[in-house]
């Protein structure tokens, strides 16, 4: 079994932060890391490169109005699963 190392530059202070706080599971992180950029990295790409186009051409973000009634607010939120991906998506799109 191969294994690989890397060092980290006086800019990666993030870096070597997030992987302070790992304790035992770096390695594991970091192959997570790889098979999530590995799979979905060109996506990202695609979607950020569509996003920039809909940004230049004057499209933006619309913002629905928001209901009155308590019920339909209720009814109208996403699950707490739903609010994590939502997020989670929004996260990786802004980076």
């Amino acid at each position: 079994m191969k294994i690989y190392s890397f060092r980290t530059n006086k800019e990666d202070k993030d870096i070597e932060e997030l992987l302070e706080s790992l304790k035992e599971e770096k390695s594991q992180y970091i192959k997570s890391a790889l098979r999530f950029y590995r799979d979905f990295g060109v996506k990202i790409a695609k979607i950020e490169a569509v996003l920039e186009k809909l940004e230049q051409s004057g499209i933006h973000k619309q913002i629905l109005p928001q209901p009155t009634e308590p019920d339909l607010a209720a009814e109208s939120e996403p699950s707490n699963d739903e609010r994590i991906l939502i997020e989670s998506l929004e996260d990786i799109l802004s980076l």
